[in-house]
């Protein structure tokens, strides 16, 4: 059985999302078409990260080259980051999801997907800005709108944040209970429930057999001091059988 069959629904729609996030996201740093420009003429430009196209896209051009803006570089190479974090996130859930058959023992390794798919949209989204902020300054001559394949970039990254959140909950909540167990374990294996008083009792004999009722009353008692003392016995006291009992006050 792989790891997969032993996820939660919580952690397996996460999985989903970052999978879709990063597919859209792949589509979108591909495409043309994330800005379009029209100016005097009736037809339409739209321009990507890598070219420029004609509206009906059956002309493009490369748009490579040193002569562009250092911001449009930037945004290149934040993406390019973003994408390489999103594809290793794809990479790493599957195979720690579908191949492997149980969780690795450190628990930091078994988040390798949720984190790849944090810091690709970190640094995707950063891109997205210095874009956005500057694309208005590329072509003053000419009205430039956001087109359908910087939405879809932007949606890919939301997809890609959701799934690790998603993710990571579950990851909460087993820490919770893990931290929960150990504290039961400790009180259960504290000293005060680990005591085990033995007893006192001579080898070979019944454990009641000298544990007198309550109920019952003592009468035997020490004989007189001037017994002791007079006692013509030297050395150790005389057993009791031979003491004078005669001046026994009971």
């Amino acid at each position: 059985m792989t790891v997969w069959q032993s996820r939660g629904a919580l952690y397996k729609a996460g999985f989903l999302a970052t999978v879709i996030g990063a597919a859209l996201f792949a589509v979108g740093f591909c495409t043309p078409s994330w800005v379009s420009f029209k100016g005097a003429l009736p037809q339409t430009t739209s321009m990507g990260l890598w070219q420029t196209c004609t509206d009906d896209l059956s002309l493009c051009v490369a748009s490579v080259d040193s002569d562009n803006p250092g911001w449009l570089k930037a945004t290149r190479a934040l993406e390019c980051i973003s994408m390489f974090f999103a594809v290793s996130a794809c990479i790493v859930g599957l195979y720690s999801n579908c191949i492997l058959k149980a969780r690795l023992t450190t628990d930091f390794f078994n988040k390798n997907m949720e984190t790849s798919a944090v810091v690709s949209v970190v640094f995707g989204v950063f891109g997205l800005i210095i874009y956005a902020t500057q694309i208005k300054s590329f072509q003053r001559s000419m009205l430039s709108t956001l087109s359908w394949g910087f939405v879809l970039v932007c949606v890919s990254h939301t997809l890609l944040g959701a799934g690790a959140l998603l993710m990571l909950v579950p990851h909460k909540f087993r820490l919770i209970a893990l931290q929960d167990h150990f504290a039961h374990r400790q009180m259960q294996d504290s000293f005060h429930t680990q005591v085990d008083f033995p007893d006192y009792i001579s080898e070979g004999g019944n454990r009641n057999a000298n544990i007198a009722p309550l109920d019952v009353e003592v009468t035997m008692t020490p004989p007189a001091y001037e017994t002791v003392v007079n006692s013509p016995h030297e050395g150790n006291p005389p057993p009791y059988s031979e003491v004078d009992k005669s001046h026994d006050p009971y």
